[in-house]
Formats: structure tokens, C-alpha cells, sequence
């Protein structure tokens, strides 16, 4: 199941190579580890550059957003088995 979402969410996340690695997603009452990272691109909202990463754990797909000026972080979707 897709779900096209804007939430907030806390994630944990590791620096390698001066590079941001998330780690562990909290969202709606549940932690997801972090198995895989998938994809990650950098766009720019004006002089903002905003960060995507393409993640998943064993059973679900996650887009996660990173605001790199007000280091913010959203899960803008989901894909769930189910």
C-alpha cells in the first residue's frame, strides 16, 4: 500500500564520509530500523537545500525528507506490504 504523507519524524542517523546516514525512523508510535539505503538526491527550495533519502527496512519503503537549514526531517511516503 502507498501512503503520500508529510509528517514529521524523529530519525536517528550516523555520519560516514561527511555524509548523513539515517539509521532508525520514529514515526506514528513505532521505531523502523533502517536496513537499507536505497537512493539519496538533494534538491534546492530557493537557497534551501532539501535532501531526500530512499530507505527500507524488511517489509516497508520509506521517502524521507531533510531540511538541511532548519534540520527538519518528514516522511513524505510510504510503501507498505499489505
Amino acid at each position: 500500500m502507498h501512503h503520500i504523507l508529510d509528517d514529521p519524524i524523529d530519525v536517528d542517523a550516523s555520519f560516514f564520509h561527511h555524509r548523513v546516514v539515517p539509521t532508525r525512523i520514529a514515526w506514528n508510535n513505532r521505531s523502523y530500523p533502517i536496513e537499507k539505503i536505497n537512493l539519496i538526491h538533494a534538491t534546492h527550495e530557493g537557497n534551501k537545500r532539501i535532501f531526500y533519502f530512499s530507505v527500507s527496512d524488511t517489509a516497508n519503503s520509506f521517502k524521507l525528507r531533510l531540511d538541511s537549514e532548519l534540520l527538519e526531517w518528514r516522511l513524505v511516503e510510504m510503501y507498505a506490504d499489505g
